[in-house]
């Protein structure tokens, strides 16, 4: 593959531009992506054409770019995600009936949860940051410390030190706690086989998870719910584990694990 007078491969090239776009930046501008990704005009020209030659870009409305259709249709042979996704879709819907809240699974991806799939509670007084395909560091949400919670010492040690270096100041829930009480919270999520989150992403909300059971070689995956604080006193918590569990044990059982 060619590299760049940067030493940069056409691939790591392709995947700057294509990082540029995102929920909030659906479409993108020719200048918008030579600013998004510090490649030069003529560079990002000539990658533009390619991407759209391969379809992994197309037109969009007033000169814009997006990413096109092929990549979707890439994206969608990704077993791990995508099986669970299929999988999961309808314990997934009788956990909405249930709470009448949002609920969504993902996976381990680094230091993130990847959510392959969501429901979102239309009548729900708290508002859903995920997003399918989207990413939330794993400590911000109940999904993410559910699937913390079964790593490493080392692993969770080392996400720690990476999380407190890159948290900001106004972080919603306030400054990420120390790595011993963070651990020791983590024990506690395990033994528990659930874990909770609360008012880490918005004021007023927050999430129960339980982990998965997921085949050999899949990655580690958790299923959650996005609440109102309100909802998640004893024994409320309780009835929301159990309506996870329930569905969780579904899931397990549909991706072959039983």
């Amino acid at each position: 593959m060619a590299n760049s007078a940067s030493g940069e491969s056409l691939i790591t090239r392709f995947d700057r531009v294509l990082d540029a776009f995102g929920p909030a930046r659906p479409e993108l501008t020719f200048r918008e992506i030579c600013a998004a990704t510090g490649l030069p005009s003529s560079t990002v020209h000539r990658i533009l054409g390619d991407m759209k030659r391969a379809r992994w870009l197309e037109s969009g409305s007033a000169q814009t770019y997006r990413v096109g259709t092929r990549l979707w249709e890439l994206a969608s042979r990704a077993a791990s995600a995508e099986n669970l996704a299929a999988v999961a879709i309808p314990f997934m819907s009788d956990v909405h009936a249930v709470l009448r809240q949002h609920v969504h699974v993902g996976v381990i991806e680094g230091h993130d949860v990847l959510f392959a799939e969501r429901i979102a509670a239309s009548d729900s007084a708290v508002p859903l940051r995920s997003i399918v395909a989207g990413r939330l560091p794993l400590h911000r949400s109940a999904t993410g410390l559910a699937l913390l919670c079964h790593c490493s010492d080392e692993f969770i040690a080392q996400y720690h030190d990476a999380a407190a270096a890159r948290a900001v100041a106004d972080e919603p829930g306030g400054a990420l706690v120390g790595k011993e009480r963070f651990a020791a919270d983590l024990r506690v999520f395990a033994q528990r086989g659930y874990a909770i989150q609360r008012e880490r992403i918005d004021e007023g909300s927050g999430g129960v998870a339980v982990p998965l059971k997921v085949p050999p070689g899949h990655r580690a995956a958790a299923l959650g719910a996005v609440l109102p604080l309100s909802d998640m006193r004893d024994p409320d918590v309780s009835a929301i584990v159990q309506t996870l569990r329930v569905a969780g044990h579904g899931i397990s059982r549909a991706l072959g694990t039983f």
